[in-house]
């Protein structure tokens, strides 16, 4: 796993470092890095690869670095991800919130099998996601700001 992680940041500077030589802006790469990290936390599986495309297309984001971002959600991680998507999603959505767990859709209703309430999971991941991401956005604003400025004094 360790060497997952190592191969994944060594890709992730490679990849920033060509955007930026590239010209791409410090706060393109910023959102590209956010918007991945949403799409890491999103509950939405088997749909994060068609997130990165559309969001890569749609906002102009830099689509290597939002891949590689999100890809710290893959089969290994899956299990955690998810199941702290619905912790959160299940403390705010049954005890703050104090909604009523009889209305709310649960998987056994649709799979016939499982107490697993699918709007927690929902809530979870989608309140996940925007907070990590804000969380990122300074952290990864500096970093850019930094490699650019970096590399353009370097090739001048």
């Amino acid at each position: 796993m360790t060497g997952y992680i190592r191969i994944l940041i060594k890709k992730l500077q490679t990849s920033i470092n060509d955007a930026v030589r590239g010209g791409i802006s410090p706060a393109k790469l910023t959102a590209s890095c956010c918007i991945g990290m949403y799409i890491a936390f999103s509950p939405f599986p088997g749909l994060h690869m068609v997130m990165v495309l559309v969001s890569s297309w749609l906002f102009t984001l830099n689509f290597p670095v939002v891949f590689m971002v999100a890809t710290i959600n893959n089969p290994w991680t899956m299990i955690p991800f998810f199941s702290l998507d619905y912790m959160v999603g299940y403390w705010l959505v049954h005890q703050l919130l104090g909604i009523d767990p009889s209305w709310v859709i649960s998987l056994e209703k649709i799979f016939g099998s499982g107490k697993i309430c699918l709007w927690s999971f929902l809530v979870g991941g989608n309140v996940l996601g925007i907070l990590s991401a804000l969380l990122l956005y300074p952290v990864a604003y500096r970093l850019c700001r930094t490699l650019h400025t970096k590399l353009h004094m370097s090739s001048h």
